[in-house]
């Protein structure tokens, strides 16, 4: 297929109960705590992003009362839903816009428009937008940023 956008697997996103033990947890996996933030208008406290030892993927963390689209929150009050730990997927991708064309047209339902969002301090900028996959799985699609901590960086 020419002009594929889609880049590979960025991070997985949990719904930690307690913030600190997973990222103490995680760390003792071999990651490292590449960067945080709050965003008050998503009822974030506190998100955590964390980085493999090979550089190469992430674990993103929230703590249960974030108000973003995840698995295991209804999107309509009527619709029932399983409750677990992923919150969401997230796609790399080279191009938003075209990508988000092709998961629309691969059969993804989009749950948010195409934002850019500065996160924690050092600030850092990302351009993403949500969708609904196949059987509710929530994907995001994020286009490249690289965290002030990251390893590949070095």
């Amino acid at each position: 297929m020419t002009n594929q956008p889609f880049i590979g697997l960025h991070h997985v996103a949990l719904r930690a109960p307690d913030l600190e033990q997973a990222v103490t947890f995680f760390q003792a996996l071999g990651y490292e705590k590449v960067h945080h933030w709050h965003l008050p208008e998503y009822k974030i406290d506190t998100a955590v992003m964390m980085q493999s030892a090979d550089a190469r993927s992430w674990i993103e963390l929230f703590d249960l009362d974030a108000a973003i689209p995840m698995q295991g929150v209804s999107a309509t009050p009527s619709q029932e839903v399983a409750t677990g730990a992923l919150a969401h997927m997230c796609l790399a991708v080279s191009d938003l816009h075209i990508a988000s064309k092709h998961i629309i047209a691969a059969g993804a339902t989009r749950l948010t428009q195409a934002e850019s969002l500065a996160l924690g301090t050092p600030a850092v900028n990302v351009r993403n937008a949500i969708f609904e996959g196949p059987g509710g799985v929530i994907i995001e699609l994020l286009e490249p940023v690289t965290f002030p901590l990251d390893r590949a960086r070095a």
